[in-house]
């Protein structure tokens, strides 16, 4: 069974090092840090003789030789193998992988390393037969993903303060909200922000808004915000400030649309008697689950017979959208006082 990234980091900490690892998971800079944790655990990382890298296309028996060879004067040495296309290599290289991963090597330590490709091992029969090789000699299979979204404020604050300045949970969150969920994005715009607002001061979200660097979906999401609010001039004002970046209509509008799906998944999930937790796994949304929350306070300001309207206007969106028969931004413009309307009145603008 996949370990995560904490159980991972005590194993090592514990100074349990075993002989084959397998890194995958959706944080591309957390997978990076693990590995580099693993590698630390086996030899110095500018260890010129003791530490090998490999990318796919190389020889495997070359890789094979390597593990099987004495470490220079070290105990150990470390072969670090990255993304092995595992769905179309040979059947004689993906074979030979399988050797490879399954042996216990008493002065060496394999680590597979998946990032730039990302195969479905819960899926794909290749992946599990890779997993139950690795396993069977004693090595770990590590998923590494996002960081969850108390995990991260907490990083959040916790690195604030290691730069000299503070920062609360809610602005932490609004962090996570306006610029993305991947901890080397937020890592950075910490380090800005603190730089910016100097060593004993505080980040606020009127700092992030005029420093931090907003993702497109919460630009998106602050369309959204204006909308449920009926602020049709501070919507359209965020409608042509994407469209100067060239973003794609239909990125807008779908992002426009998520909104309010999320709103329905929460208000037929509650009228089930189903928490938005369950909902979240129950839609597969991971970490995105806590935009359900935030539909939750969002259906404060809509009745269920509003939201079922705005639907329709969507849909018609939708499909001028796709007909090419009008210019795409008046269609989102339309679409934008359409929702307004339909959300203050309860009824539809023709």
């Amino acid at each position: 069974m996949p370990i995560n990234e904490k159980a991972l980091r005590n194993g090592l900490k514990a100074g349990a090092l075993t002989p084959v690892y397998l890194i995958y998971g959706n944080d591309n800079f957390l997978k990076k840090q693990a590995a580099d944790l693993i590698i630390k655990a086996a030899v110095p990382l500018d260890d010129g003789f003791n530490l090998l890298r490999y990318e796919y296309g190389c020889e495997l028996q070359e890789v094979y030789d390597e593990l099987c060879a004495f470490p220079i004067m070290s105990d150990k040495k470390c072969v670090v193998f990255y993304d092995f296309d595992i769905e179309n290599a040979s059947s004689a290289d993906f074979e030979k992988l399988l050797e490879l991963s399954s042996q216990r090597y008493e002065t060496a330590v394999l680590v597979l390393q998946f990032i730039a490709l990302a195969p479905d091992f819960k899926k794909s029969e290749r992946g599990k037969k890779l997993l139950a090789a690795v396993e069977s000699a004693g090595g770990i299979v590590a998923e590494i993903n996002h960081r969850t979204r108390e995990e991260l404020i907490g990083q959040l604050v916790s690195s604030a303060k290691k730069h000299g300045v503070t920062l609360s949970p809610s602005a932490a969150a609004y962090l996570i909200d306006s610029c993305s969920t991947d901890v080397n994005i937020l890592s950075n715009e910490i380090s800005k922000l603190s730089a910016y607002v100097g060593s004993g001061n505080e980040i606020t979200k009127e700092t992030i808004d005029a420093v931090a660097v907003k993702t497109v979906e919460a630009s998106v999401y602050g369309i959204s915000e204006k909308i449920l609010s009926g602020d049709a001039q501070g919507s359209l004002k965020l409608l042509d400030d994407l469209y100067f970046t060239r973003l794609d209509t239909r990125i807008i509008f779908f992002q426009i649309a998520s909104g309010f799906v999320d709103m329905y998944r929460t208000l037929a999930s509650k009228s089930k008697g189903v928490s938005l937790e369950q909902a979240g796994l129950d839609f597969k949304m991971g970490n995105r689950a806590f935009l359900l929350k935030k539909a939750d306070t969002a259906l404060r300001k809509i009745d269920e017979k509003a939201l079922g309207l705005c639907f329709d206007i969507l849909i018609d969106a939708d499909r001028q959208l796709k007909g090419y028969s009008q210019d795409d931004k008046i269609i989102l413009e339309k679409l934008i006082l359409r929702l307004i309307y339909a959300i203050k009145t309860g009824e539809a603008l023709d």
